[in-house]
């Protein structure tokens, strides 16, 4: 696959899908702006594989065949600008902003989730095959509706890098103990979905460079290394990297944090959590947002030592992303050598337009992000839009001036 640039629009959950995850006007109008800026690749906020699997509400799913032909218009709206469009498959594991009625939420073991307080049953080792074939299968949809390529979500703490994961895998069955095995599932779903969509079919991975648990049995860089050069080996034909669990709070995303804790809790994934656990929260958010701010301030590449890393390691394409958002960050980067393509998920909601604005063709006024994180803060209930009034009022022009409509 040729992609004509080599700033990317990461994943981003949107919460603009409908509830039962069909692909809405809504959804493809926060798209279309990214499309009309000419933004070389795009990878949809992750598509749940399973009804299983589904972690927040108004999320898209890939996981029935009646969702192709929204995703098949999705495919075709980026094509339209020339746009190439990566379907990302997930299954949330333990990570439920929104556990659907009715569904078992599972893990690789019972360690309970604290951000959204969910317990999980371990996976039983004939339940394996099955999320093994919810891939497979929601890969042979992402080739039907047209999609250029798929990602293969491991990072970010839900199920498959909980079972990368030393803290949330304490298996002792051959899914647990080494890396090896931790491993084992990740690689089942990447050489299965291998063999369904063939040799030619992009297939993308997503990795933490670190899992950032501080006094948790994380998974070290070294390993994950490791795990890439497997992936590469299996068939893996580039891979994003990025940082972090739920539980990473706030080492995730670093940014500003003002607000972040009332938006979730009064409006946002954590509302339905128990009124005590609700009081707690609000109580402790002065302080915790403002050691947050203070420990992860905004910074443009923060995830670039740990990528370079894997570029030392895999000759496939290596992609950061965290924080960028400059034409000066971006080519920094890139001509260091430490990767070979960025992605930027926050910056591209502030500014859709941001591949035109700042690298195509750089404009000296346009919306900038200021990563006050309250975009994505209320996401699972609240549609993503930019926290900033301001910004959004510079972004609407200028989209209105494109005729983007």
């Amino acid at each position: 696959m040729n992609v004509p640039g080599r700033l990317y629009k990461s994943a981003t959950s949107e919460t603009r899908a409908s509830d039962d995850g069909y692909v809405t006007s809504d959804l493809l109008d926060f798209y279309r702006p990214m499309v009309a800026a000419g933004t070389p690749l795009i990878v949809t906020g992750n598509l749940y594989v399973s009804r299983q699997g589904q972690s927040a509400g108004r999320q898209a799913g890939i996981d029935t065949d009646d969702k192709i032909d929204g995703l098949a218009q999705w495919a075709d709206l980026a094509h339209s600008g020339g746009t190439k469009l990566i379907a990302q498959l997930n299954h949330g594991g333990r990570q439920m902003a929104k556990a659907q009625p009715r569904e078992r939420i599972v893990s690789a073991s019972n360690i309970r989730e604290p951000m959204y307080g969910c317990k999980p049953t371990p996976l039983r080792g004939d339940e394996l095959p099955g999320i093994v074939d919810s891939f497979v299968r929601a890969a042979g949809r992402a080739v039907q509706a047209g999609m250029d390529g798929l990602q293969i979500h491991a990072a970010h703490g839900y199920l498959l890098s909980q079972f990368l994961t030393p803290h949330t895998n304490r298996r002792t069955d051959e899914y647990g103990g080494s890396l090896e095995n931790r491993a084992r599932l990740l690689l089942d779903v990447l050489k299965a979905v291998r063999a369904e969509v063939g040799d030619a079919f992009p297939i993308l991975v997503k990795m933490n460079g670190t899992d950032d648990l501080p006094f948790r049995r994380a998974c070290a860089t070294a390993e994950l290394v490791q795990v890439a050069r497997w992936l590469q080996d299996s068939g893996a034909d580039a891979i994003e990297i990025s940082r972090g669990h739920y539980e990473s709070w706030p080492g995730m995303v670093q940014g500003n944090y003002r607000g972040f804790v009332y938006n979730p809790v009064t409006r946002g994934p954590l509302a339905s959590v128990s009124r005590l656990r609700k009081a707690a929260m609000l109580a402790a958010a002065p302080v915790a947002e403002r050691i947050a701010g203070q420990l992860r301030p905004p910074a443009e590449g923060f995830n670039l030592e740990f990528a370079t890393q894997f570029t030392d390691a895999v000759s496939i394409p290596v992609i950061c992303v965290g924080g960028f958002h400059t034409k000066e960050g971006i080519e920094r980067a890139i001509s260091s050598g430490k990767v070979d393509a960025v992605s930027a998920a926050r910056a591209f909601i502030a500014d859709p337009l941001l591949y035109r604005n700042v690298v195509a063709a750089p404009s000296k006024e346009h919306p900038v992000c200021g990563y006050c994180n309250l975009c994505i803060a209320s996401f699972s209930t609240t549609r993503i839009d930019c926290g900033s009034a301001d910004v959004r009022t510079v972004r609407d022009r200028q989209i209105r001036e494109l005729g983007v409509s």
